[in-house]
């Protein structure tokens, strides 16, 4: 077995972490574990709530375009905001799976969603998908960006937010390497398994997400990768009052994509708000 520490392993497997059901390089990565990662309806929903709106979509964090391409497919113009060049460079690889009309709906910018300034400032919806929001680990800045998202919306337009559950997390931590799948590689379509651990929440409320990829090469050897990241998972009141602080009304906050009833054993909280 060789080690190795590539500039980004994050956005190296990134689409085979996060597969796409209908877009992804290999159509087996979007398996049963989609199920426990809150990757198995949240497309569909997402394009649900935007068949209702007439306008424009904005998507903040919108990685390598798992939400975006779907969004666009179907027949809305949707602008992507991200700060990682790696991120959005992968996205414009990801476009040739598009019709060529479809990719004329989607325009890709590089910034940081937490002091967002974009000339267009009337979206209809604006999507922070799966987890995103927790991947800007500080509270100030976690509030900055649902501002920045209000100030780029119509009047009484909509935000979505996916999110884990916290009370479902582990909170003290899990030191243990756990192998949480095994997968395609998108870059290459080498067999590897992720192995996944966190650190216990710290008084900022932040956990440290950290592990490696054990990937198969091509002469039978295991090459591995790490990597690490932090995170800062939100509590239902705390997103409330967050919400209601850059300016916008809950409208609805349900423990999954399905519409299912939030209650402390849900997986997540997908929330709809309105700005006011």
């Amino acid at each position: 077995m060789t080690s190795t520490t590539p500039q980004n392993s994050a956005v190296r497997y990134y689409d085979s972490d996060y597969p796409s059901e209908h877009f992804g390089a290999h159509a087996e990565n979007f398996d049963d574990t989609t199920v426990a990662q809150g990757l198995r309806h949240d497309v569909a929903r997402y394009l649900e709530i935007a068949a209702e709106v007439e306008g424009e979509i904005l998507e903040l964090c919108c990685g390598t375009g798992r939400v975006a391409m779907p969004l666009a497919a179907a027949g809305h113009r949707v602008t992507g905001v991200d700060l990682s060049d790696e991120m959005l460079q992968r996205f414009e690889l990801n476009l040739v799976r598009l019709e060529e009309r479809a990719r004329a709906r989607i325009t890709r910018v590089k910034q940081d969603v937490t002091v967002l300034d974009l000339p267009k400032k009337d979206f209809d919806l604006c999507i922070l998908a799966f987890n995103s929001l927790l991947c800007v680990p500080d509270f100030h800045q976690q509030r900055q960006v649902l501002e920045r998202a209000a100030a780029h919306l119509v009047p009484a337009g909509e935000l979505v937010v996916d999110i884990v559950n916290p009370l479902q997390l582990a909170l003290k931590g899990n030191p243990a390497p756990t192998p949480f799948f095994t997968r395609k590689s998108a870059i290459g379509g080498k067999t590897y398994t992720r192995f996944a651990m966190c650190g216990p929440m710290d008084a900022k409320q932040c956990q440290q997400l950290h592990g490696w990829y054990d990937e198969l090469s091509d002469h039978g050897s295991i090459e591995r990768t790490h990597y690490s990241l932090h995170w800062r998972p939100i509590f239902r009141v705390e997103i409330e009052l967050m919400l209601e602080q850059a300016g916008f009304a809950l409208e609805s906050l349900h423990g999954g994509h399905c519409e299912e009833p939030y209650t402390e054993q849900s997986p997540r909280m997908f929330i709809r708000a309105r700005k006011r």
